[in-house]
């Protein structure tokens, strides 16, 4: 996969990120590096980050130096993560809660030699999904092994980071590679390496659809490089029907909200999210863009509060699924309202 393949393997070839990686790059000067919270949108090179730290501290047992737990993983497959994950499967008891078992494995591995080195680092992806619970047991097992280990926490939420972990960890914010401008150079750098004509409308929809995930952009572009070398406005649509929400899908959803068909919105819902396994976010998006759709096909003053009321509910929506696990019921309340607001006129 490309996004494997052009991950970067230096902290120099990390691209929008330049204040993080001079600073780290001096950590490493020094052969040493604190407790570190990385926080900032997804796909900002946040995970790559830690993976070049660790080859440039540890070269040849980069591997046996760092261990990674993707926190969202463990929170929603529990035990049988951890019993079918090689790397903890050794930690693993059946008589054990799934929280026990983490405390006890985080306990060992940070109490463990280096090879080679100092310390280990121990790296945490979406460490906010961690209970406070976990949480904590993670700031004592910092306190008590700082001689053997480092801990790295990365986040797009730092403030569901408990303090007792923040207050004890150098914070980097990451920015948007979107804004900065990284994301563009980075889709013409890859698009010139595999020798694809890449349509400037083909760039902005790329860009459109990422947003601001370079990993998002990677994927799409790939799939879209699928037979051709061309990458246009109409490839890029055409693969993200496929591998996105596809659109048909999506506006039926909204004329579901706009015909004040409760049940059939509520059966879509569970047939995209249970199904399909669609995320909530991804489900969200596609909702967007077939109201922004509807909204241009719609004239007249009262159909611009409508649809301005509309987005203001997608809004509270977004906020609420960074927050939760469970996507159904805030996309459900979402839809919800915004039958009311069509069928009463809720302005």
């Amino acid at each position: 996969m490309w996004i494997e393949k052009y991950r970067p393997k230096r902290l120099d070839e990390i691209v929008g990120q330049e204040v993080v990686v001079t600073r780290i790059q001096g950590f490493i000067k020094g052969k040493t590096i604190p407790n570190l919270l990385l926080w900032g949108p997804k796909g900002t090179g946040k995970t790559s980050l830690v993976y070049a730290l660790a080859k440039e501290l540890y070269g040849e047992f980069d591997e046996e130096n760092l261990m990674q737990i993707e926190t969202a993983d463990f929170i929603e497959q529990g035990k049988k993560w951890l019993k079918e994950n090689k790397t903890f499967k050794f930690f693993y008891d059946e008589q054990k809660s799934a929280i026990d078992i983490f405390k006890e494995m985080i306990r060992e591995y940070a109490a463990l030699s280096p090879i080679n080195a100092s310390f280990k680092l121990l790296f945490f992806s979406n460490a906010d999904l961690l209970s406070r619970d976990a949480q904590q047991a993670l700031r004592r097992v910092m306190e008590r092994s700082n001689q053997t280990c480092r801990f790295i926490f990365s986040t797009t939420k730092p403030a569901g980071v408990i303090p007792a972990i923040r207050s004890r960890c150098l914070n980097f914010h990451f920015r948007s590679v979107e804004k900065s401008g990284a994301l563009e150079l980075l889709v013409r750098s890859l698009a010139k390496e595999e020798g694809l004509k890449l349509t400037e409308g083909g760039l902005q929809t790329l860009r459109d659809y990422a947003r601001g995930d370079a990993g998002v952009a990677l994927t799409i572009l790939e799939a879209a490089a699928t037979g051709t070398k061309t990458i246009d406005r109409g490839g890029i649509e055409e693969t993200v029907q496929h591998a996105f929400l596809q659109r048909k899908k999506a506006e039926e959803l909204v004329d579901l909200v706009f015909e004040g068909r409760y049940k059939d919105m509520r059966a879509q819902l569970e047939l995209l999210i249970g199904e399909e396994r669609r995320g909530g976010k991804e489900i969200l998006v596609g909702i967007h863009e077939a109201l922004r759709r509807k909204m241009k096909s719609a004239m007249g003053k009262d159909e611009s509060k409508l649809f301005a009321r509309l987005f203001v509910y997608e809004g509270e929506a977004d906020l609420k699924l960074c927050n939760s696990l469970n996507s159904m019921i805030h996309l459900e309340e979402m839809l919800m309202k915004m039958s009311t607001a069509v069928e009463f006129g809720f302005l």
